[in-house]
């Protein structure tokens, strides 16, 4: 299984997953870098353990659950 591991790629997927979580949960642009560094998803793309071909949207909908039930 290839793994996403080109830091270019990886820098863009978390600037894009910042400010879709900034956008979706209405945080500041600070909330929301806390809220992504702090992820599992985040720690697995940083990590190379993302295979490639996964799509934006499928890391964004992790993200959003995972930092949705974090708050409860």
């Amino acid at each position: 299984m290839q793994t996403i591991t080109d830091k270019l790629v990886i820098e863009k997927l978390l600037t894009r997953l910042t400010t879709y979580i900034a956008n979706k949960l209405h945080l500041s642009t600070m909330a929301a870098v806390g809220a992504v560094c702090m992820s599992k998803v985040a720690n697995e793309l940083a990590g190379g353990k993302i295979p490639e071909g996964t799509t934006f949207d499928e890391l964004s909908e992790r993200l959003f659950k995972e930092v949705t039930m974090a708050g409860k």
